[in-house]
C-alpha cells in the first residue's frame, strides 16, 4: 500500500545506529577483498547532510500520537545526517554479491504548541545483503534487509511523526525472457514489529506478518539503436497475506489483498519518466479495514546540464472502505488519500561534492470526515562521496 510506505516510513533506532555506523567504518578502513580482486570493494558511499523548514496545519486526529497538546498548525526545523554505504562483497563473471548499510539523525525543533516546544529526534539505520546470479537462462535476485527506527520526543498533531518499528524481510525475483517478453516472478515476506512509547501501548496493533507473491511481464521497445533511447512497458499482478497477531478477538485478523496493475517507463535523450498505477482489493476477516484503493507514482529525471539535474515525484492514492463511518483509523494502516508532489535540484558543485535543493508538499484525509494534514517543507543540503 503506497501509504504504508508514505505515511510509515522506513526508519530505525539507536540500536540499529550503534551497529551499523562502527561497520561502516570497519568495511571502508579494511578493503581486504580489493587486494585479491585489483578492485575497490567499496563501490558507493555516501554522506548528507542539511537543514529542512516545515509547516505543518491541519485537524487530523491520529491515535498514534499524543493528543494533549495538539494544534491546528505547527512549524519545525529539522537537522539531517545520513551516511550510506554500497560493498562489494563479491563479483564474477555471472554473480554478485552486495551490503549496504544505511544510517541516519532527524533533529527537529518544533513550534506552534501551547504547553511546550517539542524537539523529536528520529533515529534510523538499516542493512541488507544482495545476492544475483545467473540461473537456467534467466536472473535471479535475492535479499534479505533489517532496518530499525526510533522516535524520541513525538508531538502531537499536526506533526506527524512515523512510529518507531523493527522490520526484518527477504524477496527473491526470477527474470527470463520469453519471446521477446520478459517475464519476471517475484515472492517477499515482512515481518514488521512496532515500539510504542509507554503511553501508547495502541500502536502495538499495528504489528504485522507479510506475504506476496507478484507476476509480471514486460516488453521494451527501442527508439534510437545509437542512442539507447527506449520505452518500455509492464503489466503486473499479485496477492498479498497480512495478518496482524494482536487484532482480533476470537478470529484473528487476516487481510487478502489482489493487487494489478502497470508500469511504464521511457528514457529519451536526457529524459527519463517512470509511472506507476495501480488498484487493490482488500479483503478481512474483520469487516471494518475492507476496501478498494487506487494510486498513481510518477517521477522523472531530467538532465538540464552535464552538472544539473533536476527530480520530480508525485502519488496520489485514494481509498474506499466497504463499510464507511469508522472512525478509529490509523495512519501508516488504514489512512485513507494522500496527494504528494516533491521536487530537487541537485548541482555538482565539485568532484566530490553535490548541492541538493529540495521542495515538497502532501496532503493527508480520511474519506469519512475529511479531517486531513498537510505538510510543507523545503530545504538544501550537501551529498559528499568521500570515496572514490
Amino acid at each position: 500500500m503506497i501509504l504504508r510506505r508514505t505515511l510509515v516510513a522506513v526508519g530505525s533506532s539507536r540500536r540499529a545506529t550503534r551497529h551499523c555506523v562502527p561497520l561502516l567504518g570497519l568495511l571502508v578502513l579494511f578493503p581486504g577483498p580489493a587486494a585479491v580482486s585489483g578492485q575497490s570493494w567499496v563501490r558507493d558511499l555516501v554522506v548528507t547532510a542539511g537543514l529542512t523548514g516545515e509547516a505543518w496545519w491541519g485537524d487530523f486526529s491520529a491515535i498514534t500520537v499524543p493528543q494533549f497538546d495538539s494544534t491546528e498548525s505547527a512549524v519545525a526545523a529539522v537537522g539531517e545526517w545520513n551516511a550510506r554505504g554500497v560493498f562489494r562483497l563479491h563479483s564474477g563473471q555471472s554473480r554478485r554479491l552486495e551490503a549496504t548499510l544505511d544510517g541516519g539523525l532527524r533533529q527537529s525543533a518544533a513550534g506552534g504548541f501551547q504547553l511546550r516546544n517539542y524537539a523529536p529526534r528520529e533515529q534510523s539505520g538499516s542493512a541488507s545483503m544482495i545476492y544475483n546470479d545467473r540461473f537456467r537462462g534467466g536472473r535471479f535476485t535475492a535479499e534479505a534487509t533489517a532496518r530499525t527506527r526510533r522516535v524520541i520526543d513525538r508531538p502531537p498533531m499536526p506533526l506527524y511523526t512515523p512510529p518507531g518499528y523493527d522490520i526484518y524481510s527477504v524477496r527473491a525475483r526470477y527474470r527470463k525472457r520469453v519471446r521477446a517478453i520478459d517475464v519476471d516472478v517475484n515472492v517477499a515476506g515482512e515481518q514488521a514489529d512496532y515500539k510504542p512509547p509507554p503511553l501508547l501501548t495502541r500502536l502495538d496493533f499495528l504489528d504485522r506478518n507479510t506475504m506476496i507473491a507478484e507476476a509480471g511481464g514486460s516488453r521494451r521497445f527501442e527508439l534510437d539503436a545509437n542512442s539507447g533511447d527506449y520505452w518500455a512497458f509492464r503489466l503486473f499482478g499479485g496477492y498479498g497475506y497480512h495478518s496482524y497477531p494482536r487484532q482480533g478477538g476470537e478470529v484473528q485478523r487476516v487481510d487478502h489483498a489482489i493487487r494489478l496493475g502497470f508500469n511504464f517507463e521511457l528514457q529519451w535523450d536526457r529524459l527519463e519518466v517512470r509511472a506507476t498505477a495501480a488498484g487493490t482489493r482488500s479483503r478481512s476477516t474483520s469487516p471494518r479495514p475492507e476496501y478498494n484503493h487506487g494510486e498513481i507514482v510518477v517521477q522523472g529525471v531530467w538532465l538540464l546540464t552535464t552538472r544539473t539535474v533536476i527530480s520530480l515525484s508525485g502519488t496520489l492514492a485514494r481509498k474506499r472502505y466497504i463499510q464507511p463511518g469508522q472512525a478509529a483509523l490509523v495512519p501508516g494502516e488504514e489512512a485513507d488519500n494522500a496527494s504528494i508532489l516533491h521536487t530537487e535540484l541537485t548541482r555538482r558543485m565539485g568532484s566530490r561534492v553535490d548541492g541538493v535543493f529540495r521542495l515538497g508538499w502532501g496532503k493527508v484525509e480520511t474519506n469519512f470526515s475529511g479531517a486531513f494534514y498537510t505538510r510543507l517543507r523545503s530545504g538544501f543540503s550537501l551529498r559528499v562521496r568521500p570515496w572514490d
